[in-house]
């Protein structure tokens, strides 16, 4: 009977370590991070990605961040459920609510952060991949020499279990940039200045299904090939409580649009459309133009297109 007993348990054994159902959740890089959208914290975006085959458990998992001083944790979400799709390669989205509108196509979370990264962490701080009973295997550290928090964590995805020192610069957010992870879904960790650098342009973000969507910044907008008399002033007051004035210079008659957009880039005011002679002109906007839908305080992009090119400028409205 013991040697049936003894029999039948190494093969329960044989056949949980061979099979899918003994997955994990350990071998996991953080690979891209953004922080906010054209300087909009209501829009980030945390991709992780699968170093090896069925670590799809993230169930066992959380993400933490903490200030620059390593101190002061904030659990960004404990993962409620697992991911379906678990080969190798594979990621595992987590973001804002409204991350997805910041996308184009839009591209739907696997989770939504419980709690966003807290604008003081952004110039200096560390997002930690953990283990539910408290591990750390995977950090990324930002902010340089303003990051003075521990770099540790497990031997799991680094060899020496120092993730330090950080990367130099702050976590981005004022663009469509996300920090990258370089190297390739399998790699280690070797060091985060080493490891991580700004996306060349807008980041993509894929999540667990493959779907994935490129943010949409109007940070930066390359200006259309035209004259370079072409100018939008800028608005002013800036801030903008009641009214704006703001002035477009022309180098010959053009259909001039005048657009205010929200950070998504959706348009939330026409201002202008219509023919205009070179030269410049100035217009002044009432910001309670429309009754019962005035617009809420927070950052705004006024946007001109004419003579085949655009401009844009910044400026928050203050209620």
């Amino acid at each position: 009977m013991r040697a049936t007993q003894f029999a039948l348990i190494t093969i329960a054994l044989a056949m949980l370590l061979a099979s899918p159902a003994a997955a994990t959740f350990h071998l996991m890089q953080i690979e891209r991070v953004i922080g906010g959208v054209d300087g909009s914290t209501s829009a980030q975006a945390i991709q992780l990605r699968m170093r090896g085959s069925f670590q799809n458990q993230v169930s066992n998992a959380r993400l933490v961040v903490r200030d620059a001083a390593g101190a002061n944790p904030v659990v960004l979400i404990a993962f409620p459920t697992n991911v379906a799709i678990s080969t190798a390669g594979s990621r595992v989205l987590a973001a804002t609510a409204g991350f997805s509108s910041a996308t184009s196509p839009a591209v739907t979370p696997d989770f939504i952060l419980t709690n966003p990264i807290p604008a003081s962490y952004l110039a200096a701080g560390s997002l930690t991949f953990e283990d539910n009973l408290g591990p750390v295997l995977w950090r990324l550290s930002w902010g340089g020499a303003g990051y003075t928090g521990t770099g540790t964590g497990a031997l799991t995805n680094d060899a020496d279990g120092n993730f330090a020192p950080p990367f130099a610069g702050p976590l981005p957010s004022a663009s469509g940039k996300a920090l990258l992870f370089k190297f390739t879904a399998g790699a280690l960790s070797t060091n985060n200045a080493n490891d991580y650098a700004l996306t060349t342009a807008s980041a993509t973000f894929t999540n667990n299904a493959g779907g994935s969507g490129s943010v949409v910044s109007l940070a930066g907008v390359e200006n259309g090939a035209t004259n370079d008399l072409l100018a939008l002033g800028l608005p002013a007051p800036n801030p903008v409580r009641h009214s704006m004035a703001y002035s477009v210079v022309l180098p010959r008659d053009a259909r001039v649009q005048v657009r205010v957009l929200d950070l998504s880039g959706r348009v939330v005011r026409a201002l202008l459309d219509e023919v205009l002679p070179a030269g410049q002109h100035s217009f002044t906007w009432a910001t309670a133009d429309h009754a019962g839908s005035a617009l809420a305080s927070g950052v705004y992009f006024l946007e001109m297109n004419a003579d085949g090119g655009r401009r844009m400028q910044r400026f928050v409205l203050i209620r």
